[in-house]
């Protein structure tokens, strides 16, 4: 069994671009019916989603990181009333609750800001976690289909459970907390509890009405854009990111051939 495990290890260290490009292809793929609707318009430039693709492809930005990680792409967040400065930029602040999962995620290297809340963080000074203890944890990025169990916060229940994620995608109005969003990918996160059942949770703080992508400059969403999420609907500013589908599909296909 330590054998297996030291060889996937190796597989995934000496391949992540290539995992990485079939996590995003399955994922817009899985997606697509949903999404289809808004692939084509336009919601960044193209130079944002050129920049995004050269990052992965140059180790520039993006890294695979192995441990715990914060997944919050199931979950919604609740204004904190204080600011966050994101890449030199400010917003809102909020904070979602997430479940604190192990094993591979994706990491952006130039993240970093100043949370109203949690405080100064960069992740390239410390890419295992925000303070280097395993008190604090990254909200980082990895695909989950319908085939697979996360934690997620079921309202009907009241209580976190092991749930298949949803993807979706809605529209953004801003003039509406549920139809609003977060970004929460490479934000600092505090672990706080755990569960009965065993699932530990983390508070992550992150900015509201913000895009994870492109990932060197923080760019604000607007309303009629449409975003992907996995939160449930009615969940406030659920956590997701509106992106170039319909060009980021095409150059991740062809980055691959």
């Amino acid at each position: 069994m330590k054998k297996l495990f030291q060889d996937l290890s190796k597989l995934i260290k000496d391949n992540w671009k290539a995992i990485l490009t079939i996590v995003i292809i399955l994922g817009i793929l899985s997606s697509y019916s949903e999404i289809k609707k808004g692939i084509n318009d336009g919601w960044f430039e193209y130079e944002s989603t050129e920049e995004t693709l050269e990052d992965i492809k140059s180790d520039k930005a993006v890294k695979i990181h192995q441990g715990s990680f914060a997944f919050c792409g199931a979950s919604g967040a609740i204004p904190t009333g204080k600011k966050i400065i994101v890449q030199g930029k400010e917003y809102d602040e909020g904070c979602a609750i997430c479940p604190v999962l192990d094993g591979p995620s994706i990491s952006n290297l130039a993240m970093q800001g100043i949370s109203g809340t949690y405080g100064q963080f960069n992740v390239s000074e410390n890419f295992q976690t925000p303070d280097g203890t395993d008190k604090t944890v990254w909200s980082l990025f990895w695909y989950y289909d319908s085939t697979k169990l996360i934690p997620q916060f079921n309202p009907s229940t009241n209580e976190w459970e092991l749930l298949p994620p949803v993807n979706r995608a809605f529209v953004i109005n801003l003039d509406s907390a549920s139809t609003s969003e977060s970004n929460m990918f490479a934000m600092p996160g505090i672990i706080f509890d755990t569960t009965s059942s065993g699932i530990v949770l983390a508070k992550v703080y992150g900015p509201l009405n913000e895009a994870a992508v492109p990932l060197r400059k923080a760019i604000p969403v607007k309303s009629g854009m449409t975003s992907i999420t996995a939160a449930k609907e009615g969940f406030p500013y659920p956590v997701g990111t509106p992106v170039p589908i319909s060009q980021l599909s095409k150059d991740l296909q062809d980055k691959k051939q």
